[in-house]
């Protein structure tokens, strides 16, 4: 029980953490009028929206949150961000938008190839997490060794044409 009780707590200060995301006070109403831990709840709603965008929009949609609300949300605080702290941090989001607007694009392209592919929607959240995770800054890695090298020459070429 001592687990499940570490658990709880980190859930507990999670949701007093970022108040205005979780709702911190209307479950804290709930648990001042039932009894019951407010972390309950909040698991039961994070289970009820959980169950209607997958029953609603399947994997694709739930894919497509993964790989557009944080990324979103990290994108809108560089931009916020002191201006000595945006070049690298923009460059690190805007390389990711490329990369995740580019296997997009692809997606849609081959969507016949993509649906013979099992697992599909799974490896594809694997990537989209590696590419835009801070430890791994996968879309720089993708972006400096496969796609740099593969579109400059040809912005040269179209700089010397000019």
């Amino acid at each position: 029980m001592d687990k499940v009780d570490q658990v709880v707590k980190s859930i507990d200060e999670f949701i007093a953490k970022y108040p205005s995301v979780t709702q911190f006070e209307r479950f804290k109403d709930l648990e001042e009028k039932t009894g019951h831990p407010k972390v309950y709840f909040f698991l039961g709603a994070v289970f009820l929206i959980a169950s209607f965008v997958l029953g609603f929009g399947g994997l694709k949609l739930v894919t497509d949150l993964v790989g557009f609300l944080y990324p979103a949300y990290m994108s809108f605080k560089s931009m916020e961000s002191s201006p000595k702290a945006v070049p690298d941090d923009a460059t690190q989001w805007l390389t990711y938008w490329v990369i995740f607007s580019s296997l997009t694009v692809t997606e849609g392209l081959f969507t016949f190839i993509v649906k013979l592919i099992p697992f599909y929607y799974g490896i594809k959240m694997g990537l989209i997490i590696w590419l835009y995770h801070p430890k791994t800054t996968g879309a720089e890695v993708l972006y400096n060794q496969v796609v740099r090298p593969k579109i400059l020459p040809h912005l040269e070429a179209a700089k010397k044409s000019e």
